[in-house]
C-alpha cells in the first residue's frame, strides 16, 4: 500500500485513486483533501518527495464527510503533516469519536476490522467549518444529504469544485448516491441546487474519475434530472 501513482488532475492538484480518492492542493496554501482508506500516508509522502516538499507545508487536512473510506487514513496523516484537521460542525463529532459512525450498516464490520489492523484512532478536530468559510482560494459549501455535514469546496478562479460523496463519474452522466448512501434526500435535493449556480470548470469526486470538460452542461442535467 506505499508508494503509488498520483495524477496532476489539472494545475497543482494531485489525485491519489482508490476505492475512494484523496487530493493534495498547492494553492496559496497546501492542503489535503480526504486520505482515503488505512494505509495511504505512504503515497502522500512520496508524491510530496518528488514534488521536492516536506509534510510540514501541508497545512491543514480537509475532510468533505465523516465516513471511513475519506479518513482511513486521517490520524496517520496528520502525524506525517503535523497539519490541522478540518471538518464541517455537523460532521466532526464522528471524527473526533464523540457520535458512532453512522456509515452504512454493510461498512461496519469492514471499518471495525480495519480500526483494529491499522491501531485507528480518533482524531481531534482543529477547525470546525461553517458555509462559506474558506480555505486558502475555495469556499466551503454546506451540502448536507449524504452525511450531516457533506460539504463541497469551490475555487472561483480555476473553477475547480470537490464534490465529496455528493456526486460520482461515470458513462458521461454524474450520478448521486443511491439508496442507504442517502439518508437526507429532501436536504440533499436542495444542496445540489446550490452547486447549479456556480461556474464550474473541474468537478473532483469522492470516487471515481474525475470531471475535466462540459462541467456547468453535466451539472445541470444533474440536477434536472
Amino acid at each position: 500500500m506505499g508508494k503509488s501513482k498520483f495524477t496532476e488532475v489539472i494545475t497543482g492538484i494531485y489525485q491519489f485513486q482508490g476505492i475512494s480518492n484523496f487530493y493534495l492542493v498547492q494553492d496559496s496554501e497546501s492542503f489535503v483533501v480526504d486520505t482515503g482508506l488505512p494505509g495511504k500516508a505512504g503515497q502522500l509522502e512520496n508524491c510530496l518527495n518528488t514534488l521536492g516538499k516536506n509534510p510540514e507545508d501541508i497545512g491543514v487536512i480537509v475532510l468533505t464527510h465523516h465516513h471511513f473510506d475519506h479518513t482511513g487514513s486521517l490520524n496517520k496523516i496528520e502525524q506525517l503533516t503535523k497539519a490541522k484537521i478540518a471538518a464541517h460542525k455537523d460532521d466532526w463529532p464522528y471524527v473526533s469519536g464523540e457520535k458512532g459512525d453512522d456509515g452504512p450498516f454493510i461498512m461496519k464490520p469492514f471499518t471495525k476490522l480495519m480500526n483494529l489492523i491499522y491501531n485507528i484512532k480518533p482524531v481531534k478536530t482543529d477547525m470546525i467549518l461553517e458555509d462559506g468559510d474558506k480555505i486558502a482560494n475555495y469556499t466551503v459549501i454546506h451540502t448536507p444529504g449524504h452525511t450531516p455535514g457533506s460539504i463541497c469546496l469551490y475555487n472561483p478562479i480555476n473553477k475547480v469544485l470537490f464534490v465529496g460523496d455528493n456526486m460520482s463519474y461515470s458513462n458521461g452522466v454524474l450520478n448521486s448516491p443511491s439508496g442507504r448512501l442517502l439518508p437526507d434526500p429532501v436536504n440533499y435535493k436542495k444542496s445540489m441546487e446550490k452547486l447549479g449556480k456556480l461556474d464550474v470548470e473541474t468537478i473532483l469526486t469522492g470516487h471515481g474519475e474525475a470531471v475535466t470538460t462540459d462541467a456547468n452542461k453535466l451539472i445541470e442535467e444533474f440536477i434536472n434530472h
